[in-house]
């Protein structure tokens, strides 16, 4: 046993109103000797205190009970951010978690204590969150607010853990359903017409290595010429660029042992990348000093890096000077991946090419286009069937 013991007092002020305090013996710290108690004063009746006085007891042998704490939302979270993310997590990710809690959680509780919230209160915030974001006149998207509302829940898990709250009170709320994402792919024929407009452009070699490697845009932007082996054409891909704050960008190592990976890539890309390997070292010669060798594939005629939302915002302005179907870059990874599958390549391939963790990703992004080839084989099967069977309907 934990415990000594515990008992009730009774606590009268100067106007005549009383409350009772609870007073609980443990046993002495085993190092200093010092006593070690724990109060609390409550009003109501003497047998009322008792009961509470019991549940503590039976609290602190199981070490479930929490102490009293005037901690606010805001402290708990800087606190936690400082000392379990930003040591651990990259810096990406770290960037999301602080631009989450500065702009969604600490406007909404940031000023209450951690151990009044309630599951009620972060239900209401996820249906407010549904209706309008605190920072437009827009709804957030099922996903958006699913995010949010991970980063709150791995914050009170941990305040659990380090004895602030007895349990989470971001259990058991409803989270909007999330619908099936579907993506906005180019078929050949457009993807023909985008590398004709993107020729001659600073954006034809990022295109052209989108299309035929299926990469994300991050992958393209940390590419350099020492991933391209031209003799075996494999392109190496094992880092990439992203922004983490205040237009700042980092280039990192993949999230998971997938991402690292050699592609074979098709000689069409090769033929491509000898030519514009060619067209670097004359850029190189012609600004001599004043050129920043970054040794990148998609940089800017001096060898600067592009901004990542800045190379985003070009190709946004390219389909729309050129009248094309307006779809994101990272689209035109989800058009590869659409086209192979329609050229034949099974779904386990495409998975270790496209450097998902797991063969379910691959399966849930690009399900659809099976279904859509169903119907397909099934009209070829009907004109190679219409010959044989023709005669006996």
């Amino acid at each position: 046993m934990s415990l000594r013991g515990g008992h009730v007092r009774k606590r009268t002020t100067k106007d005549g109103s009383h409350s009772w305090q609870i007073i609980i013996e443990q046993l002495p710290d085993p190092e200093t000797g010092e006593r070690n108690r724990v109060y609390k004063s409550v009003k109501g009746t003497k047998r009322e205190a008792e009961k509470i006085m019991m549940q503590i007891m039976a609290d602190l042998e199981t070490d479930s009970y929490v102490k009293i704490t005037a901690i606010t939302v805001k402290q708990y979270f800087m606190e936690w951010h400082d000392t379990y993310i930003v040591p651990h997590k990259s810096p990406t990710t770290t960037a999301s978690y602080q631009y989450n809690i500065e702009n969604y959680i600490n406007p909404r509780f940031g000023k209450q204590q951690l151990q009044g919230l309630s599951t009620l209160e972060i239900q209401k915030w996820i249906n407010e969150l549904s209706v309008k974001s605190p920072l437009s006149d827009h709804p957030l998207t099922p996903k958006t607010i699913r995010n949010l509302y991970m980063n709150l829940n791995a914050g009170l898990k941990r305040a659990v853990m380090l004895g602030y709250l007895a349990k989470n009170p971001a259990e058991n709320v409803e989270l909007p359903k999330c619908k099936p994402y579907k993506p906005d792919v180019y078929s050949a024929d457009e993807l023909q017409k985008l590398l004709e407009v993107a020729r001659g452009t600073e954006l034809e070699i990022g295109i052209m290595l989108l299309v035929c490697l299926g990469i994300r845009r991050g992958e393209l932007m940390a590419l350099t010429w020492s991933d391209i082996d031209f003799d075996k054409r494999l392109v190496n891909i094992d880092k990439s660029t992203v922004k983490v704050k205040m237009g700042k960008s980092v280039t990192k190592d993949p999230k998971s042992l997938s991402g690292h990976r050699v592609i074979e890539a098709p000689d069409v890309l090769f033929d491509f990348l000898r030519r514009e390997h060619k067209e670097y070292l004359k850029r190189k010669l012609l600004h001599g000093r004043d050129y920043h060798d970054n040794n990148l594939l998609v940089c800017k005629p001096n060898g600067t890096p592009f901004e990542v939302d800045y190379y985003t915002h070009k190709f946004k302005r390219l389909l729309e000077v050129n009248g094309l179907k307006k779809i994101r870059l990272h689209d035109l990874r989800h058009s590869h991946a659409t086209y192979m599958l329609r050229l034949g390549v099974n779904m386990k391939t495409l998975q270790k090419f496209m450097g998902h963790s797991t063969f379910s990703t691959t399966m849930d992004t690009y399900s659809h286009v099976l279904d859509d080839m169903g119907r397909e084989a099934a009209d070829t099967l009907n004109a190679g069937l219409l010959g044989i069977v023709s005669n006996v309907i």
